[in-house]
């Protein structure tokens, strides 16, 4: 083969790869409300609102059109392409995922626009298909076993008489449980302390920019990232940057912006604990797994290969657990809320008011109940959202990885080095050992 054909060979797969990458989407963001503070604050004070009346000013309707059109050209140029069937296969299941991404947008469009009951039904059946090929769907008898392992935690006996008749209302609320047990997977004890050894010593380069201090402001943990980020690593063109990001409400971090972002809000401090659990996870996990292909010509390495999302929460997670020394169940309240929306057909208000209920019978701070609940109903504040499942699913599949191969060398490579792919996927473990070994 001549110089000039393996030349136009590459030149077509990377105009091909950068073809799909420009349809790529961040999803929670284009679903995040733009008045969120105004419609909590309504929604608060006014009990007869079933739902916070949201403006979806971040989802625009004309990028999600070109992303769908641009993806059914490239779906021809793909069908019409001289690349390798490992090229194309490779393009194709990125490609699809990002068509998958751009669907779910378009079913939360569909969905807020309707206005008669027939359009609303089937918008809502769509948005129900697209949720979950994004994103997959809650198991019941995992719903049901995890929502009746909370109440177990409430000593009936010891409540006041207010309290269980709150009790009895909450349960009342909710409906009949349906029965059965789910044996649910914990990492062993000793899995977790060799972990946490293992984690604290490969991250030893990153927690010794943590001063010393009771708190941190969201501005104090930018400082710390970006000072990690200039000298923990051998890259004098560093892309990846935290920033303090308006309206947001949680630490996190985006691929697309490469940014870790922080809440705008200097009333908001995290303990030295939080500090070292937010950088593991922001910065050692999300970003740790996409930094050494950011230029890589395949950009779902850094952006993340399709349905990576678990394993990529579940690294995360995983890791945010064992520097703080000790495993906890990930993600219960996010998927009894998801549960309550789908299998009990709850809406907001219903949901926010059992999560009360039952958060102030077991003595926990109900505060962070509303963002919970609306990251349950992200998109159309009716539907569910299926994005969280991940935190708990993710979480349950990375400890078994690891309590399979705690003893494996090259455990931190798979988890850290290898790109933002699934690592329990045979067809992506292919791509990411193709990529570091001969290149695709």
């Amino acid at each position: 083969m001549s110089g000039e054909v393996i030349r136009g060979h590459e030149d077509e797969f990377a105009n091909l790869s950068e073809e799909i990458t420009s349809t790529g989407v961040t999803v929670y963001e284009r679903l995040n409300p733009t008045n969120v503070d105004k419609a909590k604050a309504e929604f608060l004070a006014d009990p007869t609102l079933v739902h916070p009346n949201y403006e979806q000013g971040n989802l625009d309707p004309d990028e999600v059109s070109r992303n769908l059109a641009k993806l059914d050209e490239i779906d021809v140029e793909l069908q019409n392409s001289d690349l390798s069937d490992a090229r194309r296969r490779l393009l194709g299941l990125i490609a699809n995922d990002y068509r998958k991404q751009n669907e779910f947008l378009a079913a939360n469009l569909a969905y807020n626009a309707a206005t008669d009951p027939a359009e609303k039904a089937a918008a809502a059946e769509y948005h129900r298909q697209t949720n979950e090929a994004l994103y997959g769907k809650p198991n019941e008898d995992t719903f049901y076993s995890l929502l009746r392992e909370r109440l177990g935690k409430i000593n009936y006996e010891s409540l006041s008489d207010e309290e269980k008749n709150t009790y009895d209302s909450l349960i009342s609320e909710i409906g009949p449980l349906k029965e059965g047990n789910v044996e649910r997977f914990r990492p062993k004890p000793e899995t977790v302390q060799r972990f946490a050894e293992l984690v604290n010593y490969f991250f030893e380069g990153f927690l010794k920019h943590i001063p010393e201090k009771e708190s941190y402001t969201p501005k104090e943990m930018c400082d710390i990232v970006n000072e990690i980020l200039d000298q923990e690593f051998d890259d004098p063109d560093m892309v990846y940057r935290a920033e303090i990001k308006p309206g947001a409400k949680n630490a996190s971090a985006n691929h697309e912006d490469r940014r870790i972002y922080f809440p705008d809000d200097e009333t908001k401090t995290y303990t030295p604990a939080r500090a070292k659990a937010l950088i593991v996870h922001e910065l050692g996990s999300h970003v740790m797994r996409a930094i050494p292909y950011t230029d890589h010509e395949v950009a779902a390495l850094s952006m993340g290969l399709p349905n990576n999302e678990e394993f990529d929460e579940g690294v995360a997670m995983s890791v945010e657990q064992a520097i703080n020394g000790a495993y906890k169940d990930s993600g219960i309240d996010h998927y009894i809320n998801i549960g309550l929306a789908t299998f009990k057909g709850k809406n907001f208000r219903e949901i926010y008011n059992i999560e009360c209920e039952l958060k102030g019978l077991l003595g926990e701070n109900t505060s962070p109940v509303f963002n919970a609940v609306q990251r349950c109903f992200r998109g159309t504040a009716e539907l569910p959202n299926n994005k969280d499942l991940a935190y708990y699913n993710g979480s349950n599949r990375v400890w078994k990885y690891i309590e399979e191969h705690i003893d494996d060398p090259e455990l931190f490579d798979h988890l850290f080095m290898t790109g933002k792919i699934d690592y329990e996927n045979p067809d992506q473990e292919a791509v990411s050992y193709e990529v570091r070994t001969k290149g695709i």
